[in-house]
């Protein structure tokens, strides 16, 4: 679906002049610190990103997005510095923190592509008045669920799924699914260890039961 044409949104005493793409849906209480995050997002797609109440983007977070691109991004998840490179579908969930220089990609340039096809992906961006990043294999969805931290520098590949409260380690490659809850390390990643749930309704439960009492 086309995103019909809104005029952008404009942050109080932001340097970069352009705005935020009318596209975008912001939630309550959203801290963006400057629109430059978006100068590369060409969404067409409405919503072309969503960010949940009390999300945070700062120190240059960026999103890359394709113009069938759709990022959405759940409440209480900071963005830190982080890159979405999107040409389909990236999804994060609630209470997330992706860390500074962490990339996470839904396409990619596989091995198996000819020659002849990464050629033409060059070729078709560099025509682009907008600068598409060039991608010749298929965007395949990313997908984190709520709890997750991704450490700075990783970088998570196309068609990765994060499980509920995982930990990726600093410059970690994660080109696999992530179970839940487990801590992951290395190029290519290997489990280091599984974390016992604390993020569960029954916790939470007893923690304000707990609470109650004080």
């Amino acid at each position: 679906m086309s995103a019909p044409v809104r005029p952008p949104i404009h942050l109080e005493h932001d340097w970069y002049p352009r705005g935020i793409p009318g596209n975008v849906s912001l939630g309550e209480d959203v801290y963006l610190d400057s629109a430059y995050g978006f100068a590369a997002f060409h969404s067409e797609r409405d919503p072309g990103a969503t960010l949940g109440d009390a999300c945070g983007a700062y120190d240059r977070a960026t999103l890359v997005v394709g113009p069938e691109g759709r990022v959405t991004v759940g409440p209480y998840t900071v963005l830190n510095g982080v890159y979405l490179v999107c040409r389909r579908r990236i999804t994060v969930g609630a209470h997330c923190l992706l860390a500074w220089g962490a990339v996470l990609t839904d396409s990619w340039s596989p091995a198996g592509v000819p020659v002849a096809a990464r050629r033409a992906a060059l070729r078709a961006a560099a025509a682009d008045p907008r600068r598409p990043f060039p991608a010749a294999g298929e965007p395949r969805p990313v997908t984190v669920e709520d709890n997750v931290w991704v450490g700075f520098d990783s970088v998570v590949l196309p068609g990765v799924t994060l499980g509920r409260g995982c930990v990726v380690g600093c410059k970690t490659v994660v080109d696999a699914d992530v179970p839940p809850y487990a801590v992951v390390v290395g190029s290519p990643a290997r489990v280091l260890r599984v974390l016992e749930p604390d993020d569960t309704e029954e916790v939470r439960r007893a923690a304000l039961a707990e609470r109650a009492r004080a």
